[in-house]
């Protein structure tokens, strides 16, 4: 019995022994007050057996590795905020492998508020199709909204009507929390949010919600935004509110109100004003760079005509429990749009230019509803179900007036007027319903998705056109018809993709996708030749027409997925039957056509901050019912279009290559892209002559399959940030060259179009008071035909703008904005407007929550539209009236409180320093 006790004894000294000497694994992570994480911090590890060093990495997380006692001191430095010392004593926790030692809130040093700013550090990250800017990386003032936080990211721009674009191609949609937010309106994020809710900015590269599941990418991706909530902001609310009066009886009123508590989110939205914004796009502000930033506040002054907007909509978001969750929205919107336009119009001949000079007087107005839902179920850890029902009802009416003048070769052969009368309706319903199954095999996955649509609209027009020939001045021409057009369409797609692992990095993904679409037209004129005369059916313009568009698409795809690396190589197979049938001619066509194409995708990780992906992508695009209609259409009888029974569908290829860089040593960012896009059976216009005196008919446009179109596009960016992001530098080019095909006569038309562009934008911010933003820009856009040369043309513009914000005080600012173009080339065009916009406001309250603001919009009274485009043989210049003028008083309240503190307790803090100053 001894000798036993002692063996036990022996027995407990040797497991204590091995249990200290073996090793444990020590985690922690570093937050501020408000919970954003600490980067670039010191902490330094001390115990009897060891002394290591480590650092936060980028969300604050440390580690050490093989620390031999559960009895440590942890002393922590970081810049801008006060060093700490804590000992723990973790023996009881030693079995459990890692030992967190939780979260670890540092306190910011006073002493430092305003001086520093944490360098080396990266403000971006790249993942694949994801660029990722930390929102507290950038300095911005108190109030200001997640527009100003975009305006200052590398790489995106937001022009005056609050378009936003990333790496030179537009978003159009945003996420809040990977959640479409108001339906995915980009304008309602961007200029409703505050900037300081934000974690975290993504430009996403979206393949849709299956690609998203699977990993699997296919198609031509859309580029959005989603924004992350900071976790300290996830709970409270949002409100804030504008009434605003001008002279020339210019008017707003707008308010927002959200309300968060974790995954709930409920907000609402309202927007009354005749100051030219645009739907959901509010011109309120708090001033100090929040509010509207660069524009300051100053409406749509870049939108065409004139328009009255009254707009309501409503936002939701919550979890109905552990596995479900919901999201949608529901907005109403009111437009009433007066645009005047004067355009020039050139059309290509084989040996001639048909000139049309027309001035148009046009009223629009418009009411739609639109309500979208979205129910995700995860059934458990293998399945998911969504469900996403849209639902969108919108009616206008429109008035145009014009006058015309047609010219051949500047002799003059018809002038006349055109009235134009129309009404619409338009319902829209669809559901999409995406299941994914995960086996229990890793990598193995199937997803099933379905669409389901239907569409239609229906709209009456009346319109009347007087005419008189040169030749017979005397002899009006008339035409008075009255059309209704009911078209409907019904979408069916349906598809699967399936994955099969090869090893641990590679497999086989399978995919088809059946894709139904049935379009009717139902086209009834009736005509008459003669004033005051009851117009009769014309059975020559009308008819009954119905096409369907199938295609099966089959692929195979071979995909690996390294550390540093992953590519797919495939091939895909697509048959399409284009069926038309119109009922009233009793004529039926078919075409068949079958695509073979390769698909591919590259994607190969530097680092962090350094990727380069390449990617190919086939797709078809059917005909329009426009050009299939087997009729003419001569509602404008100088210029009859005729549509094209027997086209093909078209297939476009899409080549690109993107690589992204930044550097966070040295502060450089640089982005470019370059794609190529090539497409077969391209459907191009054929412009017939036929010049006929007795009808006033001048070119009738058809429609016809061929070769050789393609387009090669360019875009970089690159900037500079110097002084602790004071100083930014930032250059952004691009080079774009389209090989459109037309025919004119039947003659093949190559029109080269050639488009080159370069911007420079220097950030100035040396101060807290002072913010100066200057750019200037050139394009260079030429176009030469190779049947004809004579519509040939070169149009220069040189682009400056000025945007600054200067705080005399603390609550006293002044804003300005300045907008020059120089246009040359143009010849119809001679305007160079210069508009100069300026803003004198006070801010009230403590935290500065109210703000009374004096703007004054183009103060020299020269706002216009001016623009130019070009479409294989037709070349169009339009000048355009715009908001001219104006003066407008605005008073703006806003109240937020978030997790137990309102604004008014948190900007004591918030006005000693720059958001973005890690302090």
């Amino acid at each position: 019995m001894k000798n036993f006790f002692i063996s036990i004894l022996f027995a407990l000294i040797f497991v204590q022994t091995f249990a200290q000497s073996q090793p444990i694994t020590v985690t922690g992570q570093l937050k501020d007050s408000t919970g954003i994480t600490v980067i670039g911090a010191s902490i330094k590890l001390v115990s009897i057996s060891d002394t290591v060093l480590t650092g936060s990495d980028l969300d604050g997380n440390f580690t050490f590795k093989n620390i031999k006692s559960p009895v440590f001191t942890l002393s922590i430095s970081a810049l801008g905020f006060k060093a700490i010392t804590k000992s723990y004593n973790l023996e009881r926790q030693k079995a459990q492998q890692p030992i967190s030692v939780g979260s670890i809130i540092l306190i910011p040093d006073s002493r430092q508020l305003g001086e520093v700013v944490v360098d080396g550090t990266p403000d971006v990250l790249v993942k694949e199709d994801t660029l990722q800017y930390k929102a507290d990386r950038y300095k911005l003032k108190e109030n200001a909204l997640a527009e100003d936080l975009l305006k200052k990211l590398p790489g995106v721009e937001v022009d005056r009507e609050g378009n936003v674009t990333a790496q030179g191609k537009a978003i159009t949609r945003v996420r809040v929390n990977g959640k479409d937010f108001f339906g995915g309106d980009v304008k309602t994020a961007t200029q409703q949010l505050p900037a300081d809710l934000l974690e975290n900015v993504q430009i996403i590269d979206d393949y849709g919600d299956r690609a998203n599941l699977t990993g699997v990418r296919d198609g031509e991706p859309e580029r959005i935004l989603n924004f992350t909530i900071r976790p300290d902001r996830n709970k409270g609310y949002i409100t804030r509110g504008t009434v605003g009066a001008g002279n020339l009886e210019r008017y707003q009123a707008s308010v927002f109100a959200a309300h968060f508590n974790n995954a709930r989110q409920i907000s609402a939205l309202a927007n009354l004003n005749n100051t030219n914004a645009n739907i959901f796009s509010l011109t309120q502000g708090t001033g100090g760079g929040g509010g509207r930033g660069g524009r300051g506040g100053f409406g749509g002054g870049n939108a065409d005509g004139l328009t009255n907007i009254k707009s309501l909509g409503l936002n939701y978001r919550d979890e109905w429990s552990k596995k479900v969750t919901a999201y949608g929205s529901y907005s109403i919107a009111s437009r009433d749009n007066n645009t005047f336009n004067r355009s020039f119009q050139q059309i290509l001949d084989t040996t001639s230019v048909v000139q049309n000079l027309d001035f148009s007087n046009a009223d629009n107005g418009n009411l739609s509803h639109r309500f979208d839902f979205n129910i995700e179920y995860k059934i458990d850890s293998l399945n998911y179900l969504k469900i996403t029902p849209r639902f969108s009802y919108a009616t206008g009416d429109a008035v145009d007036i014009s006058t015309f003048s047609i010219s051949n070769d500047d002799n003059l052969f018809s002038n006349g007027r055109i009235n134009d009368f129309s009404d619409s309706r338009s319902p829209n319903f669809s559901t999409a319903i995406l299941f994914n199954h995960k086996f229990r095999k890793p990598q193995r996955n199937l997803a099933l998705n379905a669409d389901f649509s239907t569409n239609s609209n229906l709209r009456n027009q009346e319109t009347e056109n007087f005419n008189f020939l040169a030749a017979n001045p005397n002899d009006l021409e008339y035409q008075r018809q009255l059309i209704e057009n009911d078209n409907g369409n019904d979408n069916i797609k349906l598809g699967f993709s399936y994955n099969e692992p090869l090893s641990k990095t590679a497999g086989l993904e399978f995919n088809y996708e059946y894709n139904y679409n049935n379009i009717k037209n139902n086209r009834t004129v009736f005509s008459t030749q003669t004033q005051n005369a009851t117009p009769i059916i014309d059975e020559n313009l009308s008819n009954e027409y119905e096409f369907q568009f199938v295609t099966n698409r089959f692929g195979l795809n071979y995909r690996v997925r390294e550390a540093k690396y992953n590519y797919s190589v495939g091939m895909g197979v697509q048959p399409s039957v284009l069926t038309g049938n119109a009922i009233t001619l009793g004529t039926t066509t078919k075409t068949k056509v079958v695509n073979i194409f390769p698909s591919g995708r590259f994607n190969y990780k530097f680092s962090k901050t350094k990727e380069l992906t390449v990617n190919y992508n086939g797709r078809s695009n059917q005909p329009s019912y426009n050009q299939l209609q087997p009729v003419v259409d001569n509602s404008n009888p100088q210029f009859p279009v005729r549509g094209n029974p027997n086209l093909e569908a078209e297939f476009n290829n899409n080549f690109n290559i993107r690589f992204n860089n930044f550097n966070a040593e040295s502060g450089r960012t640089f982005f470019t892209n370059i794609s190529y896009n090539f497409t077969q059976d391209k459907i191009v216009t054929n412009t017939i002559r036929i010049q006929n005196s007795a009808i006033g008919a001048l070119q009738e446009t058809q429609y016809l399959n061929t070769n050789g179109f393609y387009a090669v596009n360019g875009f970089y960016f690159f900037s500079k940030a110097f002084n602790e992001k004071k100083y930014t530098l930032g250059f952004r080019g691009s080079a774009n060259y389209n090989n459109q095909v037309s025919f004119i006569n039947s003659e093949r038309n190559i029109a080269r179009n050639t488009v080159l562009s370069q911007r420079l934008q220097l950030q100035i911010q040396p101060k807290e008071w002072l913010e100066i933003v200057p750019a200037a820009s050139f394009s260079y856009n030429v176009n030469d035909n190779t049947l004809n040369e004579r519509a040939n043309a070169k149009v220069n513009t040189w682009s400056f703008s000025f945007d600054s914000k200067i705080y005399f005080t603390k609550t006293f600012l002044i804003g300005t904005q300045a907008d020059k173009n120089l246009n040359s080339g143009f010849n119809s065009v001679s305007v160079n407007p210069f508009i100069i916009n300026a803003y004198l406001e006070k801010q009230f309250f403590k935290g500065k929550t109210g703000a009374l603001r004096l703007s004054a919009f183009d103060l020299l009274d020269e706002n216009v539209g001016v623009s130019n485009t070009v479409n294989s043989n037709i070349r169009v210049e339009r000048e355009s009236n715009r908001l001219a003028q104006y003066f407008m008083l605005t008073f703006t309240m806003r109240i937020n409180k978030f997790a137990g503190k309102n604004n008014l307790e948190e900007m004591g803090e918030g006005q000693r320093r720059w958001r973005g100053s890690n302090n």
